[in-house]
């Protein structure tokens, strides 16, 4: 393997005749260049600190505004099952419902016995829908709530330069 001679170049040859004045004044360039490029990251940083706060608070208004929606949708079913069930209380009123609508005929009958039943067969049947739906999103409120520092500032402050 041969050796390479290092051959002085015109720009290698002028370097080696800087004076020392115009090497500090070089470094004093570089210095000042990388101060400025530090400035400028930091307030970069900085600015997105802040765009970071001001999304964190914003999400976490939003999801305590969809958790208490979510809760609010619960405490209307529970409501109104409470409701039915006081309904279901008073021993007349599934026999008041059946005989306003039924008639003499066996046909009548039938027609009374699906009206009454599946009416509140439907009525619970909504209740669990409502309930399941409003517990979903009581708990996508919460998530969102307690998501919000971890991913605005994973997604806001950039990564820190060496």
């Amino acid at each position: 393997m041969p050796e390479q001679k290092t051959e002085l170049s015109p720009s290698n040859a002028s370097l080696s005749r800087e004076t020392p004045s115009e090497k500090l004044a070089a470094q004093n360039h570089e210095n000042r260049a990388r101060d400025e490029a530090h400035l400028a990251y930091v307030s970069e940083l900085r600015a997105a600190r802040r765009a970071g706060v001001r999304w964190r608070r914003i999400s976490r208004w939003l999801g305590l505004g969809i958790f208490v929606f979510g809760a609010l949708l619960l405490a209307y079913v529970f409501w109104a099952a409470y409701l039915g069930l006081q309904r279901f209380a008073n021993p007349g009123r599934l026999n008041s419902d059946f005989n306003s609508v039924a008639g003499d005929t066996l046909p009548s009958v039938i027609q009374a016995v699906v009206a009454v039943f599946g009416t509140e067969l439907l009525r619970v049947f909504y209740l669990l829908i409502l309930g399941f739906i409003a517990s979903a999103i009581a708990a996508r409120g919460i998530q969102f709530f307690a998501a919000s520092e971890a991913v605005i500032d994973e997604a806001v402050v950039p990564e820190e330069q060496n």
